[in-house]
């Protein structure tokens, strides 16, 4: 009987190996998200593990990892993190599709880096406007975002233009930083975890 592609995903998402690498995987989210909080920067790399997870293990598991994080974030530190976890949630998805199809290349990277970042931003856009009215007060960014609403006196382009700015430096080098640490992992046990090359 052929297995179908959602009962692959569910096999693969509750595998040995998967179970053990969603929290290693989560760690990384949490630590790059403290480092950054901790020195105030004006991004968040909180999501180099959801990253790691997607290109290793597959979309699911990427989108898994990303929900994780942010269902954390909200009950210890702060209840507005929970609906930007659709956020992570298309980080760890769409890195997964690409990276199942052989684009976590160098290359490949510039592609991905535009697209994640490009989604990331839409998608912080309407959950900052459509729940939080333009700025969620609850980090740095929030400042700038304030500042440019305030600049170009529309909440819409004043989000998204920070969104997209923010986006693309912490998706660029928490891509980079993913891609450094798969290269130290041995072959075989990304193998084992399967998602493509």
């Amino acid at each position: 009987m052929k297995i179908s592609g959602r009962s692959k995903g569910i096999k693969r998402l509750m595998s040995t190996h998967v179970l053990v690498l969603m929290p290693i995987c989560v760690g990384f989210n949490l630590v790059g998200g403290a480092i950054a909080g901790t020195l105030k920067l004006p991004f968040f790399l909180d999501v180099i593990g959801t990253i790691l997870a997607a290109v290793m293990a597959g979309p699911l598991v990427g989108g898994v990892v990303g929900l994780l994080t942010n269902v954390f974030l909200a009950l210890m530190v702060n209840p507005v993190n929970l609906p930007y976890g659709a956020v992570s949630v298309s980080v760890g998805v769409v890195t997964g599709l690409f990276g199942k199809r052989g684009f976590f290349k160098p290359r490949g990277l510039v592609v991905i880096w535009l697209v994640v970042s490009l989604i990331s931003a839409i998608v912080t856009s309407l959950v900052t406007v459509y729940l939080f009215g333009g700025a969620t007060g609850a980090t740095g960014t929030s400042v700038i975002t304030a500042g440019l609403i305030t600049v170009m006196k529309n909440i819409w382009q004043g989000v998204l233009t920070a969104a997209i700015v923010q986006n693309l430096v912490d998706r660029g080098i928490s891509l980079v930083m993913a891609y450094l640490i798969i290269k130290k992992i041995p072959p075989r046990f990304l193998q084992q975890l399967g998602n493509g090359s």
